[in-house]
């Protein structure tokens, strides 16, 4: 089955590097942020549970109005029947494990970057961000292209339906295809959260959601002189949505409304830093493959159980990720917090840090699972499924991990902010691989549990990879290792560097 319509990836990533192009060539050969700069909150001082709430609280929000279009694209793909929803989370999920690589670079930028900023350091600040940026790009490109003619071999592997195979190539094309403005909008992100601007990358996320929310629909159903293109639109609207929110925050950096001051001599290719950006991505980029592959293998066993099991999980998934939004911004508000604390030589503000995160993660992630598993019928209703036992049990059994998942993250963030990304690739190694996929496989097949099986599997690898987490990090600060982190000093031979 072909693409059912006439965009092809090479001119999607044509046309987006025309417009970011045309919005930086009159600053070629000077600071993005030109004389002007910003001094921006000093989280190296002061509260810590005010420098969380202030980081926390932004990206939390970020978090949510960026998976409300996940949410709005259920919705609609619900619309179009079980198979639709079901081809989707097969697609997603190998999308979602494709990008691994990008996640673990945009990770290491925001770490470094944050220990620049820390050291007060802003030109090596700049020139992280330049390079994370440029090494984002290159890899992306790389996969859009690959990926999109690839896209009939990977839903091969997915599923042995030739309905839903058909419609996974359609819908993961219409992803890689706009890949590159995804990837753009989500790098700068997670800069502007290392200099500690969540502000920014809020204005973004905003506008891109509002785009979103708009073309999503226009693109699936079709309205006047635009086709009705289904279960690709979903994606198209996606991208129209992410190259919005991508121009946004540029606007604030070109505008000097931020304290990154990016030139164009920051995004050529530096021997150096693209190592020391490669250094601390690797293990964040393992980590993230780790899990992703796991849960990808994890669908793959939902397959013999049919579309009705494949869309409780779309929907259990994407409903609990909704419910972690709190961990995701304590994550990352704790990694910038950690990182910019050992820049700066704080380390006593680290730990304080990371336990009043994870108390508060304690309360709000405890009412979250009991309100999902009270309102398992009517959130499983919303989404087209009125009356599926299946979708319910799923959700009601994915609850049982989501306290302990988002400590996992929070810890995780911290490892990551502390340039220390190994624990939780281990952990993760250890957890998905030699606990989580046995125990799916045992229970679904050797035990007869069915899908039930996998739900339970992932609920409970949550439990065990936070606790190991939890404890590691324990002992690393009893210990008193991060008393003797070295980075600071890093920071100065980094500094001199550049």
């Amino acid at each position: 089955m072909g693409f059912p319509f006439s965009l092809n990836v090479p001119d999607a990533l044509a046309y987006h590097g025309r417009v970011v192009f045309r919005y930086l060539r009159f600053h070629r050969g000077a600071p993005l942020n030109p004389s002007k700069s910003t001094r921006g909150y000093d989280y190296t001082r002061g509260s810590v549970g005010w420098a969380i709430t202030r980081l926390s609280v932004p990206i939390c929000g970020e978090r949510i109005l960026r998976n409300l279009d996940g949410i709005f694209e259920i919705y609609w793909l619900g619309r179009l029947g079980a198979d639709s929803l079901a081809a989707a989370s097969l697609g997603f999920i190998t999308l979602l494990f494709i990008r691994s690589g990008p996640f673990g670079l945009r990770i290491a930028g925001q770490a470094l970057v944050a220990q620049r900023v820390g050291a007060g350091d802003a030109q090596g600040a700049s020139v992280m961000a330049g390079q994370t940026i440029f090494l984002v790009g290159v890899f992306s490109l790389i996969v859009a292209i690959s990926g999109y003619w690839l896209a009939p071999s990977l839903m091969g592997l997915m599923t042995q339906d030739p309905a839903l195979a058909a419609l996974g190539v359609v819908y993961i094309r219409s992803g890689f295809a706009v890949l590159l403005a995804v990837e753009a909008m989500f790098v700068i992100g997670q800069i502007l959260r290392g200099t500690g601007e969540p502000g920014i990358t809020i204005a973004g996320v905003v506008a891109s959601t509002a785009l979103t929310l708009v073309f999503i629909p226009l693109f699936m159903f079709g309205w006047g002189p635009v086709p009705a293109l289904g279960i690709a639109g979903s994606f198209l609207g996606i991208g129209v949505g992410r190259l919005g929110g991508f121009a946004t925050m540029l606007a604030f950096i070109v505008k000097g409304k931020s304290r990154l001051r990016l030139r164009w001599a920051d995004l050529r290719p530096r021997a150096s830093e693209i190592s020391r950006v490669a250094r601390l991505a690797w293990p964040a980029m393992a980590q993230n493959l780790l899990e992703r592959s796991a849960l990808l293998l994890m669908v793959r066993m939902l397959s013999p159980f049919g579309a009705s099991a494949l869309a409780a999980w779309s929907i259990g998934n994407r409903v609990t990720m909704i419910a972690r939004m709190p961990s995701f911004g304590l994550q990352s508000s704790v990694r910038t917090l950690v990182g910019q604390n050992l820049g700066a030589e704080r380390p006593e503000r680290v730990t304080r840090t990371v336990w009043l995160a994870v108390a508060a993660l304690g309360v709000l992630m405890t009412a979250a699972s009991v309100c999902l598993f009270v309102w398992a019928r009517e959130i499983v209703s919303f989404f087209g499924m009125r009356g599926n036992a299946t979708a319910v049990m799923a959700l009601r059994i994915l609850c049982a991990g989501l306290l302990m998942e988002s400590i996992r993250r929070v810890m995780a963030g911290a490892f990551q902010g502390a340039s220390r990304s190994k624990p939780p690739m281990m952990v993760e190694g250890v957890v998905r691989w030699g606990v989580q996929l046995p125990a799916a496989y045992l229970l679904s097949f050797w035990l007869a549990v069915g899908a039930g099986g996998v739900w339970w599997a992932v609920s409970g690898g949550q439990i065990l990879s936070g606790a190991l987490l939890l404890a590691w990090f324990f002992q690393w600060t009893k210990s008193g290792d991060v008393r003797g982190f070295m980075g600071a000093r890093g920071l100065k031979s980094a500094r001199e560097s550049t």
